[in-house]
């Protein structure tokens, strides 16, 4: 993992966020270092998985979208959903994977959420690839709070402008006992820490592009009876053992691609390394819906 440096804090005035996070907010100096330390290459990465990311959502979704719906049973429905007003992505300490960063970012900003920020919670600083994916992604709030102040954070979110929510990456459990949460949502994406790898170097996998999407993941071999090092483990078994194993993800060689689907929640062929992706965190769940039924004869006139 590369050296955290992010120990400048930005001095600016509150504005949006609240004063908690303010104080924590990472200056744009730290953001211009970190974007120098990470090489070429790993930038190339970076953008190779955030545009994959990107096209996976559908890419920017309308400002608002209104349709009206004449169903069976005389029932006619009008809907309409427009963005969040706010977003907030947050991880822990030990969380260090920018494929996955920006798996839970770029949903809210193809909603068309209008504020969306990182915090890091507990720990360090924030790695440096880490505010570079946050930076080509397009968001430039990052900030740090100690795990104690995170029940004031959730009070301050819920009492802030509009509706909002809050996404919880590894590391990162929400209050015990929240209270006064207001309308803000609360949506969980976490790993097991686990994937399973059913091709190698001869299928085009790229082992050290894995070690720099997911620095934080253990990696179970299944092809290959060599050693490649940390992180990676030889494992018994093929695709029904590696079946059974529970894993977040499987990599496999791209003529399996659709044999294994289903062995995981997510299974990606070599050249998709830094591509992640969140089933349950797509750009809809940050979008408030309103909807309005009727009779079909007194249809006119809904909303």
């Amino acid at each position: 993992m590369m050296p955290e440096q992010d120990t400048e804090q930005c001095d600016a005035p509150a504005a949006f966020w609240p004063p908690s996070m303010e104080r924590g907010r990472v200056a744009d100096a730290a953001f211009a270092r970190a974007y120098a330390a990470v090489t070429d290459r790993q930038r190339s990465l970076l953008k190779t998985g955030i545009a994959a990311i990107y096209a996976a959502c559908g890419g920017p979704m309308p400002p608002y979208r209104r349709e009206r719906l004449v169903l069976g049973h005389d029932l006619v429905l009008d809907r309409l959903d427009t963005p969040l007003d706010f977003a907030v992505v947050l991880c822990g300490a030990g969380f260090a994977s920018p494929a996955r960063l920006a798996a839970a970012v770029i949903p809210a900003l193809c909603a068309r959420v209008p504020e969306v920020a990182a915090v890091r919670v507990g720990g360090g600083s924030w790695p440096q690839p880490l505010l570079t994916t946050l930076e080509l992604c397009g968001v430039e709030t990052a900030c740090r709070i100690g795990v104690r102040a995170l029940a004031g954070l959730w009070r301050e979110l819920a009492r802030q402008r509009g509706r909002g929510a809050v996404v919880l990456l590894d590391g990162v459990a929400p209050p015990a006992k929240p209270d006064d949460t207001g309308t803000l949502q609360s949506l969980t994406a976490k790993t097991s820490g686990r994937c399973g790898i059913l091709c190698g170097p001869d299928d085009g996998l790229d082992r050290e592009a894995l070690r720099f999407a997911q620095p934080d993941m253990a990696f179970s071999v299944h092809s290959h009876d060599e050693h490649w090092g940390a992180p990676f483990a030889v494992a018994p078994g093929g695709l029904a053992e590696a079946t059974e194993c529970g894993y977040d993800a499987l990599y496999v060689a791209p003529g399996d691609v659709r044999r294994a689907l289903g062995a995981a929640p997510l299974v990606l062929a070599p050249g998709r390394e830094t591509f992640w992706l969140w089933p349950r965190l797509s750009p809809d769940a940050f979008r408030r819906v309103a909807t309005a039924a009727a009779v079909k004869d007194s249809s006119q006139g809904v909303f």
